[in-house]
């Protein structure tokens, strides 16, 4: 019980944990399970540690040899966006973890692609997201890494011309505003809209935020 409690204030804060831990001897002893490092937040960290010193990687390296998905997803977003490896298989894994970032960029990266059936696992994956009311979270967390990789996607990312939503013309599927495209908030979904035209815009989102043309 007591290691939950713990857990719980490391997924808020670093900080918060370090606080906890000078409580007393049992706050400091839960401190050390494996479960308390799988949790702990990584806001007050970069994507990339440009200038790393040994507290901080050994941390890190504690947190990633438990299991955390949040540094694992970091490392699977480096080794992807990484010119020429642009290994997926890191992304995937982390995005089977139910690391919802990591299923967010696993996702849009399977829509970008020229195959079909790739592309369907993708739409699930979306869906996943879009039913949990979490697209718009995902789509700001990620653009808070996307200037800390080196590679961007122009490298690494597939350019599908070719749109999910077959109409010509401005279909119901998005929400047209005084003649503006607009992402529709979470809350606001309406899933009677035409799935398709809401991912496309989504899709050319994710190459813009990788300086994809």
């Amino acid at each position: 019980m007591l290691v939950e409690v713990v857990a719980r204030v490391a997924s808020d804060s670093v900080d918060d944990l370090r606080s906890i831990k000078k409580c007393c001897k049992d706050f400091l002893d839960a401190s050390e399970d494996k479960h308390v490092w799988q949790q702990v937040s990584l806001d007050k960290f970069s994507l990339v540690q440009w200038l790393p010193n040994h507290k901080a990687l050994s941390f890190l390296q504690r947190c990633k040899e438990s299991g955390n998905t949040e540094i694992l997803y970091r490392e699977a977003l480096r080794e992807f966006f990484s010119y020429p490896n642009g290994n997926i298989s890191a992304l995937k894994m982390v995005a089977k973890e139910d690391h919802m970032e990591a299923k967010y960029v696993y996702g849009m990266i399977l829509l970008c692609s020229h195959d079909d059936n790739l592309r369907k696992e993708g739409l699930e994956y979306m869906r996943f997201l879009r039913k949990s009311k979490c697209i718009i979270k995902c789509r700001n967390n990620v653009k808070k890494f996307a200037n800390d990789l080196v590679w961007k996607g122009k490298e690494m990312l597939v350019h599908n011309e070719i749109p999910l939503c077959g109409c010509k013309n401005t279909c119901k599927g998005w929400r047209l505003k005084k003649g503006v495209w607009l992402f529709l908030d979470d809350d606001e979904d309406d899933i009677s809209l035409c799935e398709n035209c809401r991912w496309d815009h989504e899709v050319n989102f994710f190459y813009r935020l990788f300086n994809v043309c």
